[in-house]
Order: C-alpha cells, then structure tokens, then sequence
C-alpha cells in the first residue's frame, strides 16, 4: 500500500515522498509544493499520481530515513464529537440525534513524534482520544454523501487531546469546546497520507490507542454513528469544504487521562501507527 509523508530533508525543508517499504519517490524534486490543497487532488485522482509517478525519482536513502513530519497544515480541521455510541454513553450521555461537531485550529496541530505539551498553568485532565481522519480532496458544499464519498482524497490518524475537566465547566456554562480541545500541540496527526481507494471496508478496520504498552482504546470502525461521506454532507450544508481541509471523524470508548512521561500510540490494523510523548511544560516557553 504506497502512502505520501512528509519528512525532513538533511539541508532542513520538507519533502514529500510517495511509496511503501523501502521504495520512496521524492514528489518535492518533481514540482510538487508544500501545500496539501495541492496534493489532496493527487491523492484522490489515480491519473494525476501517475503522472507525477512518472516525473518523480527514486528518494535517496537519506530522505527515506529521514524523520516524519505532520503531513501538511489543512486549511480548517473539523471533528465530530461523540460519534461513537460507547463513547457517549462514557461520558455520562445518550447517543446524539444530530451530527456534533467543532473546529480544531490548524496552529495547534502537531506530527508523528512530537511532544504534547500539557502547560503548567492548566488544571485539567487530560485525555487522548484515538481517530481517523479524512482529508478532503475536491470542493463539497450542499454535497451529496455520494458526493462527499467520491471526494475523500485520503486518511490518517489523529489524536483529538482533550482537556476534560475544562471541557465539562466550559459545557457548564454553555461555553463551545474551543479552548478545552486547542491547547498548542493537542492534535497530532499522521504518520502518512493513505488514499482512500487503498483502504478496506470499515468493518475490516480496528483503530487502537495503547498508553506505555496498555491497550486504552479498540474498535471496529464498522460502529461509526455516522460515517465520513454522511458527515461531510451534512457539514457541507452549512459551509463549503475545500481541498485540504480534514476532519477527525471521533474516538471510541476508552478514552482516559495522560500524564507527564506517557507514550501515546495510536494505529489502524497494521497500516499505520502514530505516537507521541506527553510532556507537562514547567516553564512556557
């Protein structure tokens, strides 16, 4: 299955590099930007990869092993809450009737390896909160869930981190989600861009979340309340979606708290895998 990441070049940009195993085109050499409403097209249509396939050259072995950077900034990153029936019911609430969802500011995004920093100042819980995540690859608005289906370019994992306590007084006052879901670096996301067309059915899909080795979360995402293509329409009737905006699509049941010293990993099946230490900030920086 050949994925598209980003990594960081020896002389210190990014680079794009499209294949699997060891075998590694370096899309960056054959003109394509840093700039994922670009590469979302790619991604989506089989006849504009092949001709960039054609242009590319084999990645050298430095670029190959080369650390894993976020895969690109989207334009709006946009979550579902409480899309997991088990989920809801965790928290205290019935299954929603209606589609939730909230926005995830894109400065606040982080990559594979990156160090959620949970800031001294913060009293709050924190929980990690394992998802896929879609990016979209052509303009949806009023979009059909056919539509909207045809026009998923790709997916990644994420990790929707939280700040419950904060989250429940906000809720309280009838406060959005804003600040308890967008603390600097509570959203990493990767490793890799996989398109949509690789992957299999959701019933043959588990995602997993594993703190220091424990399993936390499991799931088939067969038990979506709503699946991607149905949210993105519904989300579409209220504002347009462009190429390279993303949207986590939420996490199952299992969701707990993280503390200075964790290792959070996230994985689908054996396609993809995404960890990231937690590391409280004494002293900001």
């Amino acid at each position: 299955m050949k994925t598209l990441k980003r990594v960081l070049h020896p002389e210190g940009h990014p680079v794009w590099l499209w294949g699997f195993g060891e075998t590694w085109q370096d899309w960056t050499a054959a003109g394509v930007h840093d700039d994922l409403a670009e590469l979302a097209p790619l991604l989506l249509h089989s006849e504009l990869r092949t001709g960039i396939e054609e242009c590319a050259l084999i990645a050298s072995p430095e670029l190959t092993t080369a650390s894993t950077l976020q895969p690109g900034r989207p334009g709006k990153a946009l979550c579902l809450g409480k899309n997991f029936a088990a989920h809801a019911k965790e928290l205290g609430f019935e299954p929603p009737s209606e589609l939730i969802w909230f926005a995830k500011l894109p400065e606040v995004l982080c990559g594979p390896s990156e160090p959620v920093q949970i800031p001294s100042w913060l009293d709050s819980r924190v929980d990690h909160e394992a998802e896929l995540v879609a990016l979209v690859g052509a303009p949806l608005h009023n979009a059909t869930p056919d539509e909207c289906r045809a026009g998923i370019a790709a997916y990644t994992l994420g990790n929707d981190f939280t700040a419950r306590n904060l989250q429940g007084k906000d809720r309280k006052q009838s406060w959005p989600w804003l600040r308890c879901k967008n603390l600097y670096t509570f959203g990493p996301l990767g490793p890799a861009w996989i398109p949509s067309s690789s992957l299999p059915d959701w019933d043959e899909l588990t995602i997993r979340c594993e703190v220091n080795g424990e399993l936390r979360q499991e799931s088939s995402l067969a038990q979506f309340l709503w699946k991607p293509e149905e949210a993105l329409s519904e989300i579409s009737r209220w504002c347009p979606l462009l190429p390279g905006d993303i949207l986590f699509l939420g996490t199952p049941e299992g969701v707990g708290p993280v503390q200075d010293g964790d290792l959070v990993k996230v994985s689908l099946n054996d396609f993809a895998e995404l960890s990231n230490p937690i590391v409280r900030i004494e002293k900001d920086s």
